[in-house]
């Protein structure tokens, strides 16, 4: 039988995939509603059959032999298609199914009523249908049973949300007492299935009436006179106000309700729930009631609690990381925006720990800093927020009005504690720390007042280290370099002295140049070449950084067309994107814009990003810049990989074509095994990910040999190759491709001689 297409087929398979239910064996909470549809319809088959893309999966079966059967055999598939409920009461004498081999032959078909059920997300997947060999089984039967199974199939694909069951309790007690007293039995099984219980007050009376469910999960003997007070007292006391304010409110004006509480059943036990009441207006014979449903969720909300916790504290010292830190940071400053009143940050960088690593290893490391981080824990007072900032690196927030005192009083706490002796494996050792502190009296923004911070700490470990420094107006030289620096930037982009310097990227295989960074360089007025680190104190202003960023586009589509017909094996040009274009949501549409007027493709240019740029608040309007233009065809490559703290998380959340292994890295492959292992780790994880890999700072042949080895296809640094303007690029790389020629000569010849 042919069957239609339904127009939302692709998103209807991926909900039902998304489930995992498919394949899976048998579900003791299913068989129990197919074996309870069963007995209700007196039917020979009962099954729950879930639609895949060729086939009809049975999630449960009773009286059905096979596990599936060939999607074009299905009725369910008609039911789904139609969106109703599909009863055939003689499949022989239908035009449909006559042909069917599920009709002429095992399990011969007759009657059949399949009830549509949806995904948690609303899509038709599957049915639950009655089926027997006997013809018009189900004339007469009230099909409103099998709706209410349906409903508690929905429940349970929606991991024991009890939506419909509230909706169904609710409709039921609407309906006719012995319509109720019927379905109670489904609603025990699903209760027991879904831990979920059913609850009724009576709001002429105030007498509560409770379900099986609702006495389990209480530990409570089922019978027993529960009054609202009573149900009431047994959630934990933080919650029990609130619980019975809204119960109240409830009761008095004839409104819904919804909350989570904790509840604690008659051994002590703590249980999550979530609660929902719903008011229903009576009638003659039935008085105004509030009903609802009690919905055990404790292992959803332990896996939730979990999951926070993982994703706001550091594993090894159990404090708040970084990603939280920033979150509090930026709370703290709203409030000091309304209140007006001073913020204070502290940074320890503890002074002696890189030596503990380096002598004993990272194992005692690691002991240090837990053990550090227990110490910092217990000493600061509670209104204190304590993170770890990263390596041996520790951050504080203290309470919005601290002042000076304040911070030397802390201060003096935690030099005590830092200073105290470790003992580890019967070695004594002794760290000490050096502070930095920025009190603002002023509304800056969160990266602002840490880096003042950092920068007071690193200007009290250049006088004296285990000090505590304050930020201020000695540290204003970084402010005037940070002016001079922009001056000379923009006094160059007016005067034409700003270029671009090329440095190749190399195919370590091949020895060929198949991409070129595209670095910025001033031409001083003094005729030397300023560099970007010369002129860092101007790139960290976001909006020099744009013109900056601007103006190294318009130098790379004036260049590019030259160059690629020096260069015949270029196939990309890369160039730097800042922080401040990231967060503008015009610097994909201008630059796309830009390179269409020069026809440039951009699939001819590649965008690199740091790991701290990926670290901004606004990750949404960074992932849409890189999305927009990766999708237009240019390439995004992660620079510095490996130098942050959410590498691996940024592969996945951004749109990443290459990686860059950090000159750090690279520096001591040869010599660090650690390091060498870290690269090989990193260039079989990019390639497993199918990310391109690049290995920045290689110096010398034996970096670049040991990367080959490793299976880095490319790679970048002085061997291969200086940045040069345009004017000197070809003969630098002719100069560096000679080079690499005879080394390659010296090397085969070398491997000859030991061939005997």
């Amino acid at each position: 039988m042919g069957l239609h297409l339904i127009d939302t087929e692709k998103e209807r398979l991926a909900s039902l995939r998304a489930l995992q239910l498919l394949d899976t064996p048998p579900s003791a909470m299913f068989d129990r509603i197919t074996k309870l549809a069963s007995v209700l319809f007196d039917s020979a088959i009962s099954v729950i059959s879930l639609v895949d893309h060729d086939r009809q999966w049975f999630l449960s079966r009773v009286g059905m032999g096979s596990k599936q059967t060939r999607r074009e055999y299905a009725f369910c598939s008609i039911a789904i298609e139609q969106d109703c409920v599909l009863d055939v009461p003689d499949a022989s004498l239908d035009g449909r199914f006559t042909d069917n081999p599920l009709v002429t032959g095992a399990p011969f078909i007759r009657s059949y009523i399949g009830h549509p059920v949806r995904s948690p997300d609303g899509y038709l997947i599957g049915t639950l249908a009655v089926i027997d060999p006997r013809p018009s089984k189900f004339e007469g039967i009230n099909r409103e049973k099998l709706k209410v199974l349906a409903g508690v199939v929905e429940d349970l694909l929606r991991s024991y949300k009890q939506t419909i069951a509230m909706t169904d309790l609710a409709d039921q007690a609407r309906g006719k007492q012995d319509d109720l007293e019927k379905a109670n039995r489904i609603f025990v099984a699903a209760e027991k299935a879904a831990r979920i219980g059913s609850w009724e007050i009576d709001l002429t009376t105030m007498d509560l009436t409770w379900s099986e469910g609702v006495y389990e999960m209480h530990g409570i003997p089922v019978g027993q006179e529960i009054c609202v007070e009573q149900a009431i007292s047994a959630y934990a006391p933080e919650d029990r106000a609130h619980v019975a304010a809204l119960v109240e409110t409830a009761v008095s004006k004839r409104e819904p309700f919804e909350f989570e509480a904790n509840l604690e059943d008659s051994d002590g036990k703590i249980l999550r729930v979530q609660l929902r009441g719903e008011p229903i207006k009576g009638d003659e014979k039935n008085p105004d009631r509030l009903v609802g449903v009690i919905h055990d969720i404790t292992e959803n909300h332990h896996a939730k609690t979990a999951l926070q916790r993982a994703a706001d504290y550091d594993r090894l010292t159990d404090l708040l990381n970084r990603n939280a830190f920033d979150r509090i940071l930026g709370e703290k400053i709203k409030r000091q925006g309304a209140t007006g009143q001073t913020l204070a940050v502290m940074l320890i960088d503890l002074d002696g720990f890189k030596a503990i690593n380096d002598t004993f290893g990272h194992l005692v490391g690691d002991m240090v800093l837990q053990q550090m981080s227990d110490r910092l824990r217990k000493t600061v007072p509670e209104d204190v927020v304590i993170a770890r900032w990263g390596g041996d690196e520790f951050v504080f927030i203290l309470p919005l009005g601290a002042t000076r005192s304040d911070v030397e009083s802390l201060w003096s706490l935690l030099s005590e504690a830092v200073y105290k002796p470790f003992l580890i494996s019967g070695r004594k050792l002794v760290i000490h720390g050096t502070a930095g502190v920025e009190i603002s009296n002023e509304v800056i923004g969160g990266r602002e007042i840490v880096r003042r911070a950092d920068l007071a700490m690193y200007t009290g470990k250049k006088r004296a280290s285990a000090t505590l420094s304050f930020y201020d107006a000695a540290h204003a030289q970084e402010h005037t370099d940070k002016i001079q620096a922009v001056t000379e930037v923009r006094e160059a982009m007016q005067s034409g002295r700003l270029f671009a310097a090329y440095q190749p990227i190399v195919d370590l295989l091949t020895q060929e140049v198949i991409c070129l960074e595209a670095l910025m360089r001033v031409k001083s007025r003094d005729g030397s070449e300023l560099t970007a680190g010369n002129l860092m104190p101007a790139l960290v202003d976001p909006h020099v950084s744009r013109e900056i960023s601007n103006a190294m586009a318009s130098n790379i589509c004036a260049d590019q067309h030259e160059i690629k017909c020096d260069i015949s094996t270029l196939r990309s040009i890369s160039f730097n994107a800042s922080e401040a274009d990231l967060l503008s949501q015009n610097y994909a549409p201008n630059l796309l814009s830009k390179l269409e007027e020069a026809g440039i493709d951009p699939a001819s240019l590649t965008l690199e990003v740091t790991e701290t740029m990926l670290m901004v608040n606004d990750n949404d309007t960074a992932r849409k810049v890189l999305t927009d233009l990766k999708e237009a065809g240019m390439k995004i490559a992660l620079d510095d990989f490996g130098t942050g703290y959410s590498s691996l998380t940024h592969l996945r959340d951004f749109p990443i074509d290459i990686v860059k292994i950090d000159r750090s890295f690279v520096r001591v492959i040869n010599s660090d095994h650690h390091s060498r292992l870290i690269v090989q780790a990193m260039i079989a994880m990019a390639q497993s990910l199918e990310i391109d890999v690049i290995a920045e700072g290689i110096e010398t042949q034996v970096q670049r040999d040991l990367l080959a080895v490793m299976g880095c296809r490319y790679g970048q640094g002085y061997l291969l190759g200086h940045p040069q303007p345009k004017a000197r690029l070809a003969r630098e790389i002719d100069r560096t491709s000679a080079a690499r020629a005879i080394n390659a000569r010296t090397q085969t010849e070398k491997r000859r001689r030991l061939v005997p």
